[in-house]
C-alpha cells in the first residue's frame, strides 16, 4: 500500500484512502507527492503508542484544576469547600506519581525518536521535567504536612501554578518535535 504526503501540510495518507482533497488541509490531491517511512516498524509501533502524548496529559489537568479549586473552595460555603479543598490535597499527592509517569515516557519517546537523550532539546526538556518533578513533589509534601487550610492552601495555589508555568514550557517545546525523528 503506497502512502502520499500532503506537499503543504505534511499530513500522511495511504494512497487509496485520499480522495479529492487533503483531510487535514483541504489542498487538492495534486498536492500529494509518494512517502517512505524512514523508520523502522519496532521504532514505528513504540512512537505509535503515543505514551509520551497521552502520559503528559494526566499532570496538565491535575495542575490545571488545582488553583481554581482552590480559589472556589475559599469562595464557596462551608460544605462545598471543603469538599473542593479535599480534592486539591488529593490532585496534590497524585501529582507527582503523574508527572513521573510523564517524565519516564518522555524519556522512552526521547530516546526512541532520536536514539539518544543528549540533544540540545531533550536536554532542555529533561532540565524543565527535573523541576517540574520537584515542584510536583512539594506541592504533596505541602498538602500533606500543611493540608489547604492557611498557609498551606497559598503554597498549593503558587507551586500548581509553577507546575502549568513549566508544562506550558513543556508543550512549546515538544510541539516543536512533534514530526521529528531519525530514520532507520
Amino acid at each position: 500500500m503506497e502512502q502520499l504526503r500532503c506537499k503543504a501540510c505534511g499530513y500522511i495518507i495511504n494512497e487509496n484512502k485520499l480522495g479529492d482533497i487533503c483531510p487535514a488541509c483541504g489542498m487538492p490531491r495534486s498536492a500529494f507527492e509518494p512517502y517512505k517511512e524512514t523508520l523502522s516498524k519496532k521504532r514505528k509501533m513504540i512512537l505509535g503508542l503515543n505514551l509520551h502524548p497521552i502520559a503528559l496529559h494526566f499532570p496538565q489537568a491535575f495542575a490545571a484544576v488545582i488553583p481554581p479549586f482552590i480559589l472556589l473552595g475559599v469562595a464557596a460555603g462551608p460544605s462545598i469547600g471543603s469538599q473542593l479543598m479535599a480534592t486539591v490535597q488529593v490532585l496534590s499527592v497524585i501529582l507527582p506519581l503523574t508527572v513521573l509517569a510523564a517524565v519516564g515516557a518522555g524519556l522512552i519517546d526521547g530516546k526512541t525518536r532520536f536514539k539518544k537523550l543528549s540533544t540540545p532539546i531533550l536536554v532542555k526538556k529533561i532540565i524543565m521535567g527535573t523541576i517540574l518533578l520537584a515542584l510536583s513533589g512539594a506541592t504533596a509534601g505541602v498538602a500533606l504536612a500543611y493540608g489547604t487550610e492557611y498557609p498551606g492552601r497559598l503554597y498549593l495555589l503558587i507551586l500548581s501554578i509553577g507546575c502549568i508555568a513549566c508544562e506550558i514550557t513543556l508543550a512549546q517545546m515538544g510541539k516543536t518535535l512533534i514530526n521529528a525523528k531519525m530514520p532507520g
